[in-house]
């Protein structure tokens, strides 16, 4: 029955197409299946039907609508698909007069490129991975769709800080994707030369792809000072030595105590640094390091020295101490040592104390004497004495004065030494009741100061002596508290003198003279007895030889008798026929000595 006006009928699509994913190469399938079909088919691709309308499609060789028209199957068949077929699909039913048009649901075909490369890199400065440190490792896979999946296998026990992934287009507009998966993780050393594999798969492939590589982790030296002394004494040499592991190996290894270089070193191939020094007091306490550089860092190993020295004073009294009758007196003396020394106080020699400090509450007349701080330690250590006179304030104190010897025409030197308790303010010199002042004949020489010894001396130097200058001289000395005087005698020297020191030199030498006379007749006498027990002993062996007239000695290879001595009967001469000649006494007297020992031995 034909029915009358135009679109009375409808199509119906009953199989519409449906979106899929397939791999490139493959050959896909779109179904379109029409109920009711008038018009004719056509496929459009993202919004553009320029697919034709006949069957088949010559112009695009790998499509293809398929089916019978008649039943409305129009499926369009696309194959080796590749990435330009990806996109969106529509099946088309054109109108007639006897129908309208109809459109299928949009069908979305993907296609899946699975990745053709991987690869594995450091994602670390320099690409040095230093132990200690984060360090990131990359996996990378190129011209993929969609996004593959990433697998990472660690070495056991390793700290993993985070793993993460993203995907870029390969260029803009680019369907293909660059996807990246970093991991990160905390270097260690123990990693060192093991194993981390990154790991991939995508819905295309059916084998995973795997790349692989060996960790190498840089680390600073690994320091330890190996060989110490036990124990440590001021002024003697020690070995210390440290030894030092590293990747890359180190540059340089360093000695110092505290913030001074003792040494610099060069790598050694054995790892082992050798330092040789010589223990100082003022390195105790201090910290002797060895510290190693290489391009991962520095890494120090370090020990506090222990040093045994000798006590030595910090402080201690003066060689005098002032001190009024009933005030109070505290004498104190501070010693360095290592170990700690004793420290005694002593009063004229006898122990009055012990401490850094002795003390008297109120000096009595008693109380004025010598007092010696002692520190001691014992061992191979020396003791060290400081001492100090204590006394009351009041006038120059003198040492006793020598009398001085001089010869007319001479120049003779006076001095006078008094203790270095109270600075004298003033001195002077008065010879026959006359202050003796600079002059041609006097130089006075003013106190001063003798360092070596602790005391002040006060000089006169008399110039060209003459019979009026011999005397007695007064050295006069002011301090705060009073003035005081010595007398030094200045007297003639003997000519007796000269004629006493020749006598004594005379007498030296004969002594000397009759002690090389009998050094040389001992000597004599000695070498004469040896001669005569000589020829006694060679008397002895021509009288045994007598009774031998012959010795002799066997030929082992001939079987025969060698004479070893001949023994002339006229002459009385023993000869040897051995060369070298054999000493005759020496074989009697061990021949005698064999004899011996064998009567001895039965």
């Amino acid at each position: 029955m034909i029915h009358q006006g135009y679109g009375e009928y409808f199509q119906t699509i009953l199989v519409q197409p449906q979106s899929i994913e397939v791999a490139v190469g493959e050959t896909v399938v779109l179904d379109c299946t029409v109920f009711n079909q008038y018009g004719d088919v056509a496929w459009c691709k993202d919004g553009h039907c320029t697919m034709g309308r006949e069957r088949p499609l010559y112009f695009i060789p790998r499509y293809e609508i398929i089916g019978d028209k008649q039943a409305g199957i129009n499926s369009l068949k696309i194959r080796h698909v590749n990435l330009e077929d990806d996109g969106i699909y529509q099946c088309q039913i054109g109108r007639t007069v006897e129908a309208r048009e109809v459109l299928s649901n949009f069908a979305n075909l993907t296609i899946l490129i699975p990745p053709d490369q991987i690869s594995l890199t450091y994602v670390v400065p320099d690409g040095v991975v230093v132990s200690g440190k984060e360090f990131r490792m990359q996996c990378q896979v190129l011209n993929t769709r969609p996004a593959p999946l990433f697998t990472w296998q660690t070495p056991p026990n390793i700290q993993i800080v985070n793993v993460t992934q993203q995907s870029t287009p390969m260029t803009n507009n680019s369907k293909l994707l660059k996807s990246i998966s970093t991991i990160t993780l905390i270097a260690d050393t123990k990693q060192h030369g093991q194993e981390i594999k990154c790991e991939t798969t995508h819905v295309v492939l059916n084998k995973s792809l795997v790349s692989t590589t060996i960790i190498a982790v840089d680390y600073q030296p690994v320091v330890k000072i190996t060989l110490k002394p036990t124990q440590m004494y001021e002024n003697k040499e020690y070995w210390f030595e440290c030894t030092a592991e590293a990747r890359p190996p180190i540059t340089e290894l360093v000695w110092k105590t505290n913030s001074s270089i003792l040494q610099r070193m060069s790598p050694m191939f054995d790892g082992k640094y050798l330092l040789v020094f010589n223990a100082t007091r003022q390195m105790h306490n201090q910290h002797l390091s060895c510290s190693a550089l290489n391009s991962a860092g520095v890494s120090e190993d370090l020990v506090v020295l222990n040093i045994n020295y000798s006590p030595q004073f910090k402080s201690f009294p003066s060689p005098y101490t002032l001190v009024r009758l009933g005030d109070s007196l505290t004498l104190s003396c501070i010693v360095d040592s290592n170990p700690p020394a004793n420290i005694l106080w002593t009063k004229n020699g006898d122990f009055v104390g012990g401490g850094n400090q002795y003390q008297i509450t109120e000096v009595h007349e008693e109380d004025y004497a010598v007092y010696a701080c002692i520190a001691a330690l014992g061992g191979h250590f020396t003791k060290i004495i400081a001492s100090t006179k204590v006394h009351p304030p009041g006038p120059p104190h003198f040492y006793p004065p020598q009398r001085v010897l001089a010869s007319k025409g001479s120049e003779v030197l006076l001095k006078c030494q008094l203790e270095k308790d109270i600075e004298p303010t003033n001195a002077f010199w008065i010879f026959q009741n006359v202050t003796l002042m600079n002059n041609m004949k006097y130089t006075v020489i003013p106190v001063r100061d003798v360092k070596t010894i602790p005391r002040y001396e006060i000089g006169l130097i008399i110039h060209n002596v003459e019979a009026s200058d011999f005397g007695d001289y007064e050295c006069h000395v002011t301090n705060q508290y009073a003035t005081e005087f010595a007398r030094i005698r200045l007297e003639r020297r003997s000519t007796h003198l000269f004629m006493q020191l020749a006598i004594y030199v005379f007498i030296i030498l004969l002594l000397s003279l009759i002690l090389f006379t009998s050094y040389l007749c001992c000597h004599q006498a000695c070498r004469a007895e040896k001669k005569r027990t000589t020829i006694r002993r060679m008397r002895r062996v021509q009288t045994w030889l007598t009774s031998k007239p012959s010795m002799w000695i066997h030929n082992l290879a001939a079987t025969e008798k060698i004479p070893l001595t001949v023994y002339d009967m006229n002459s009385g001469v023993t000869r040897t026929t051995l060369d070298p000649p054999v000493d005759i006494v020496e074989c009697y007297t061990t021949m005698m000595k064999d004899h011996k020992d064998h009567e001895l031995t039965r």
